[in-house]
């Protein structure tokens, strides 16, 4: 296939400066105890600095990668390091979000009127669960015409980016609540594989004086779908 236009440069690719952080309150979806941590803990820790609320909504129980009450425990732990500062627990039960939509979509709407950015997984996640997430609250975004931003955050994969954010100044905070989840370290090179994502993500930022960065694909509500699939065809 050959293009009948000039492709897009690459600054309409991705970011070559840092992202500001959006609009507080947040609520940051995390499928599962441990992903708000490695997909955005250095964000978090900078809205933290910024005395910015944030409230953590951990959607499983975690079940199938460890005992829940452990990693729950870690998930407190973690919380603490970082500062945020309100957090619930829905126990969905693990790889299990798809088939429990309804308990999700009525946790979520008695809730979502009172944030203006909510954070989710990235659609380019392998796991289902961060997909699940992500598309129920996009879905209920849209019925209920939320006008706040969505940002989708990096967890295991690099996916689209419209926003890097520069998490230099705190990577040392992030490295602290990463090792709250020592049962999760013990089982893969999770430690090793954000930090990596973090790095490489810095690649534009470079010039800048960045060397670690958490990337995002950002969105007013509700035209997530919308934005993403344009920015995809930029690339063609």
């Amino acid at each position: 296939m050959t293009p009948e236009r000039p492709l897009s440069p690459e600054t309409e690719l991705i970011p070559y400066k840092p992202a500001g952080l959006p609009p507080a309150p947040w609520l940051v979806l995390a499928p599962h105890p441990d992903d708000e941590t490695f997909g955005l803990g250095g964000t978090i820790a900078l809205a933290s600095k910024a005395s910015l609320p944030v409230k953590l909504v951990v959607v499983t129980d975690g079940q199938l990668g460890g005992e829940s009450s452990l990693r729950f425990k870690e998930t407190l732990a973690a919380a603490k390091v970082l500062g945020i500062s309100e957090l619930e627990f829905w126990e969905i039960p693990d790889r299990k979000v798809q088939e429990n939509r309804q308990i999700f979509r009525q946790k979520f709407k008695k809730i979502l009127a009172s944030f203006k950015t909510v954070f989710s997984p990235s659609l380019f996640e392998f796991h289902p669960d961060h997909r699940a997430t992500t598309l129920l609250a996009a879905a209920l975004l849209e019925e209920e015409g939320w006008s706040g931003e969505l940002w989708l955050y990096e967890i295991a994969r690099q996916g689209e980016a419209n926003r890097l954010v520069d998490i230099t100044p705190v990577i040392e905070t992030k490295k602290q609540a990463m090792k709250c989840y020592q049962s999760q370290l013990a089982q893969n090179a999770y430690f090793e594989v954000v930090l990596g994502l973090n790095r490489a993500r810095s690649y534009t930022l470079a010039p800048a004086g960045v060397q670690y960065a958490e990337a995002f694909f950002a969105s007013k509500a509700p035209s997530l779908l919308e934005a993403w699939f344009a920015q995809l065809k930029r690339y063609f």
